[in-house]
């Protein structure tokens, strides 16, 4: 039988190794407060009932400090000193043990090895001493998360703690110096650890943008910004919106597809303006049930078209060219309505080529000068599309000219109706009420197309408007986000709802606000069906299924 020696200054010590219920178990915490001082191979000794999470409960405020040096890793003073009161602490509360195999005596259970008084000295000289040459802002954090701290101690003169198993003096020999094993940054969620940072010992940074000092913000980072799920479960919403967008513009399309009638000018225009808005609306399918493979890489790096050509590259691409087009068919529609209400012409009729030249062509232009230059990208919802930076030239000025033509036209027609009533009137003494009916014919048999036309621009500028003005202030944010009081109050532990409801509110859009723009772009096919699908084209369809 082997017996395990013990120095007579421990001879009371090793008594204390028959207590039952006393356990030696491994340091199992991922992401503890002591993960820097104790491996995943490491036993540690902790009382039957307890287990790490419950001790490491019991730290309070340590997380707190530990999270504001990493915060502020250039802080040498502040730095020293949480990682000498750390060690101390994890030393103390999880004393390295030894599991005996062979045992003298059947009430000896385990060998613990106690903290070296080094420990302890080397708090006070840190957190004391050197203290009293920092800044004003370090010995705040110092005095509030460390000095007032009940683990924090008056001297290293006494025993180590008051109750078993280290109620006796530090040792100098035979103890366990509790040096640091790893560099691994304290990051309070939504933050999560720079493995990069970590695995080389901080030479390298996995994103400049979204990453410092070994903690980052993940991938969709708007999402941290705002209350936890609460992004989640407002994008599900509008995706589910899209979903039924491709059904109704897809009933549509069909419809118009496989009647004759349809497939006749000018019913050909809304054909292929239910083409595009079906093809715009199909996006969904990109990131539907997973969004995130639209909008990150990787965990923290969002998507672009160069690290994530499919599902960011050819959706964003799919995205520019079906919205231009859209607005482009739609306004084929109110102009050929014009023509025929103004000119009482059939022009359009007889130039289709032109029309799918610039139906199609421009919308392809300006969709291979985004892809050559790289511009798109994931910034926000569950989307890629042209980064802000470009997307006024690429997208948004094409589109406002589009759009604005077609009010401009709404507006050329009605003035128009209204001169020539007055003066049919006139001539031959009608009352202007009759001469207003009968010039609003045309009109009155296309005011469904007239209403989509007027949807479709309310939704354009209320889209612009907020990609313009609000997106445009949440990019720069976020890639501004570990110089702001957001990052401070979430590596305080005050938490991400806290954090979001008090801080990243005074600069992040409101979250109906950004709901609403989502929910009109996703209405777009939902509009289409309600305006077109009627009695008439549901009986066409059904005998022509029957």
């Amino acid at each position: 039988m082997r017996l395990f020696w013990c120095p007579n200054v421990l001879l009371l010590f090793c008594m204390l190794f028959g207590v039952h219920g006393q356990k030696c178990g491994r340091y199992y915490q991922n992401g503890g407060i002591c993960v820097n001082y104790k491996s995943n191979e490491d036993y540690v000794f902790y009382a039957k009932g307890q287990n790490i999470l419950s001790v490491e409960s019991s730290f309070g405020s340590l997380a707190i400090a530990q999270g504001l040096s990493t915060l502020k890793d250039d802080d040498l003073i502040l730095n020293n000193c949480v990682q000498a009161f750390s060690s101390f602490v994890c030393a103390t509360a999880f004393p390295s043990c030894k599991r005996m195999e062979e045992l003298s005596a059947p009430n000896l259970e385990v060998e613990i090895i106690p903290p070296c008084k080094s420990t302890c000295t080397n708090v006070i000289e840190s957190c004391v001493t050197n203290s009293k040459n920092a800044s004003a802002e370090t010995q705040e954090i110092i005095k509030e998360y460390i000095l007032s701290h009940i683990f924090f101690p008056r001297d290293c003169n006494g025993n180590i703690t008051t109750s078993p198993p280290l109620n006796y003096e530090y040792p100098t020999e035979g103890c366990n110096s509790s040096s640091q094993l790893s560099n691994r940054p304290k990051c309070f969620k939504p933050l999560i650890e720079d493995h990069k940072w970590v695995e080389t010992n901080k030479s390298e940074i996995t994103s400049k943008e979204f990453c410092r000092n070994g903690c980052c913000v993940p991938c969709p980072q708007p999402y941290a910004l705002y209350p936890p799920n609460q992004m989640k479960k407002g994008f599900i919403a509008t995706q589910i919106l899209r979903i039924l967008s491709v059904i109704g513009s897809g009933i549509i399309l069909f419809s118009y597809v496989v009647l004759p009638g349809y497939r006749t000018h000018p019913n050909i225009l809304i054909l292929f303006a239910s083409l595009s808005i079906f093809l715009y609306s199909s996006n969904v399918f990109f990131s539907i049930m997973d969004p995130e493979r639209v909008q990150c890489a990787t965990e923290i790096i969002p998507s672009t078209q160069a690290n994530n050509p499919f599902f960011c590259g050819l959706q964003g691409a799919l995205l520019i060219f079906s919205s231009l087009a859209t607005a482009i068919w739609v306004g084929f529609i109110i102009l050929n309505l014009h023509v025929q209400t103004v000119w009482n012409s059939n022009i359009m009729d007889d130039k289709r080529v032109y029309l799918h030249i610039i139906g199609w062509g421009i919308p392809a232009i300006l969709t291979i000068i985004a892809l050559k230059t790289n511009s798109i990208n994931y910034q926000f919802a569950t989307l890629c599309f042209v980064k802000v930076e470009a997307s006024n030239a690429m997208f948004f000025y094409p589109l406002v000219v589009i759009v604005v033509a077609i009010f401009f036209i709404h507006m050329i027609t009605f003035c128009y109706i209204y001169w020539i009533s007055r003066k049919e009137g006139k001539k031959s003494n009608t009352s202007f009420s009759g001469s207003i009916i009968r010039i609003l014919q045309p009109i009155k048999i296309q005011w469904r197309e007239l209403l989509l036309s007027v949807l479709l621009f309310v939704t354009v500028i209320i889209y612009w408007l907020f990609y313009h003005i609000e997106l445009n202030s949440v990019v720069k944010v976020i890639r501004n986000i570990h110089d702001g009081d957001w990052i401070t109050c979430i590596q305080s532990g005050k938490g991400q709802s806290f954090c979001a409801n008090i801080v990243a509110s005074k600069f992040m859009p409101y979250y109906t606000l950004l709901l609403v723009a989502e929910i009109f772009v996703s209405l777009t096919g939902v509009n289409l069906f309600l305006t077109l699908f009627n009695e008439i084209l549901w009986l066409e369809l059904n005998n022509w299924i029957t």
